[in-house]
C-alpha cells in the first residue's frame, strides 16, 4: 500500500502527532528506567593506594554518606540503594565510580554504579521523539496558519 501522489498530512494531524511525540519523549526521559544506584564497600590494602589518591575520612562524611557507607560495609556484595549523598559520585550507564574512605584506621573502597544498562539508549530515543515533536508541531502550525487545506477536503 503506497500513499497517493501528492498526499500530505493535514496541519491538525501534524499537531496531534507532535503532541503525542512530546508525551512519548517525556515518558522516556523522565519516567522510564529505574536508575537506582548499586554500592559495594571492600577493604583496600594500603600499599595499593597511590600517594596522589584522595582518602576521605569517615568522620568528614555527611550523615547520609556515613549511612550509605555502613550499609555497603555490612553487605558482602553490591547492594541497591535509593539515596545519593553528595559525598560520592553516581555515574550513569555502564560506568562506576570509586572513592577511598578511612574508618577506624582501615581504608575501604566504595564503588558506586548505575543499575541502568539502557539509560543512554532510552535517553537517545526520548530526545529523538522530542525533536520529532518539535518538527511536527512547527510544520502543523505552519500549515494551519497559512491556510493549507486538509488533504481530505476537495
Amino acid at each position: 500500500m503506497s500513499t497517493p501522489a501528492g498526499f500530505q498530512f493535514s496541519g491538525r494531524a501534524l499537531v496531534i502527532f507532535g503532541v503525542v511525540s512530546f508525551i512519548i519523549a517525556g515518558l522516556l526521559l523522565f519516567v522510564a528506567p529505574d536508575t537506582g544506584t548499586q554500592v559495594l564497600v571492600t577493604e583496600v590494602d594500603e600499599s595499593d593506594i597511590s600517594p596522589d589518591e584522595e582518602v576521605l575520612r569517615y568522620s568528614n562524611l555527611s550523615e547520609e554518606g556515613q549511612e550509605l557507607f555502613d550499609q555497603g560495609l555490612r553487605a558482602d556484595e553490591f547492594i541497591r540503594v535509593n539515596q545519593s549523598p553528595p559525598d560520592f559520585e553516581y555515574p550513569t550507564g555502564d560506568t562506576s565510580a570509586t572513592a577511598l574512605v578511612e574508618k577506624n584506621g582501615t581504608v575501604y573502597s566504595i564503588i558506586t554504579a548505575s543499575r541502568c544498562k539502557t539509560c543512554g539508549f532510552v535517553d537517545t530515543l526520548g530526545i529523538g521523539a522530542g525533536l520529532a515533536g518539535i518538527i511536527l508541531l512547527l510544520r502543523g502550525v505552519s500549515r494551519l496558519m497559512h491556510g493549507e487545506t486538509d488533504a481530505t477536503e476537495d
